[in-house]
């Protein structure tokens, strides 16, 4: 099958399933359902991620990351996430207790900065999504389509005007026309929140820079993940989706861009 039919067909379902769990969960003030969706994409995206830092011969426990992903997002639910940031802080201690325990000082240290950086990377980056459910699924909505915008706009937009390659050390198929089809598409898919249509004018100024820098982070998340595959020898980090790659491939702009999009909606904008 043509592989633009597989992503298509992909995304056609996947897209809608995703904005349902949301709705759902959003219309039934199902928190715990959000926080179980958010517990499974992250978990099978650390699987992955621990399969690549395995490949850079960078063994780090795996049944601790199985835990600590689920545990974390759930603990974001009750008592206003207090206790997830005590579980984060004692997760991080284990995992350099268990590098240096295992490997010698050097490789230990190393060790400790993959494991710690994977936990900061996964469940807590992906939290800031369920942020965004507790403010409201117009928000979960915008915040993906933003991210949606970005990854459709630079593929299409690459794939037909595609001359100048970004950074070819990282990626062959990334390129600056991509980049700014996919901030082009990223900035149109910012006009699309209710908020926003009441006084355009007063909001404009701030909906173009919100669009660019998602984009920017939606690429830096691409790029980083792109360097750690072609670091560890893999094209994709997995088969999940048929023309779209592993739950890391799905997810890597998302969560580079969460957490930017969740301070700028709240400290800038004041929205949330």
């Amino acid at each position: 099958m043509n592989p633009l039919v597989k992503r298509l067909l992909t995304a056609a379902v996947a897209i809608p399933l995703v904005l349902v769990v949301f709705w759902a969960c959003d219309r039934y003030g199902a928190d715990w359902g959000v926080g179980l969706f958010l517990a499974g994409v992250t978990m099978k995206a650390g699987w992955e991620y621990l399969h690549l830092v395995a490949n850079l011969g960078i063994p780090l426990p795996r049944e601790l990351f199985m835990f600590a992903i689920p545990a974390y997002l759930m603990l974001l639910i009750p008592w206003e996430g207090q206790y997830a940031f005590v579980l984060a802080g004692g997760v991080v201690y284990v995992i350099i207790f268990y590098s240096f325990s295992r490997r010698g000082a050097r490789e230990g240290f190393f060790a400790s900065l993959a494991g710690i950086f994977g936990f900061l990377y996964l469940p807590v980056t992906i939290g800031f999504v369920y942020l965004l459910h507790k403010a409201g699924f117009a928000y979960v909505v915008h915040f993906l389509l933003i991210v949606w915008g970005y990854d459709s706009g630079a593929y299409f937009v690459g794939s037909a005007l595609g001359r100048h390659q970004l950074l070819p050390r990282i990626s062959l198929a990334k390129t600056w026309e991509g980049v700014a089809g996919g901030v082009a598409l990223a900035t149109l898919a910012t006009l699309f929140l209710p908020e926003f249509w009441s006084d355009l004018p007063r909001w404009l100024p701030y909906i173009v820079p919100l669009g660019a820098l998602m984009g920017a982070f939606c690429q830096l998340g691409d790029l980083f993940e792109s360097l750690v595959k072609r670091a560890a020898g893999v094209k994709d980090t997995g088969r999940l989706f048929p023309g779209h790659g592993g739950m890391l491939d799905r997810v890597d702009g998302l969560l580079a861009s969460a957490p930017v999009y969740f301070f700028y909606m709240h400290y800038i904008l004041g929205l949330i």
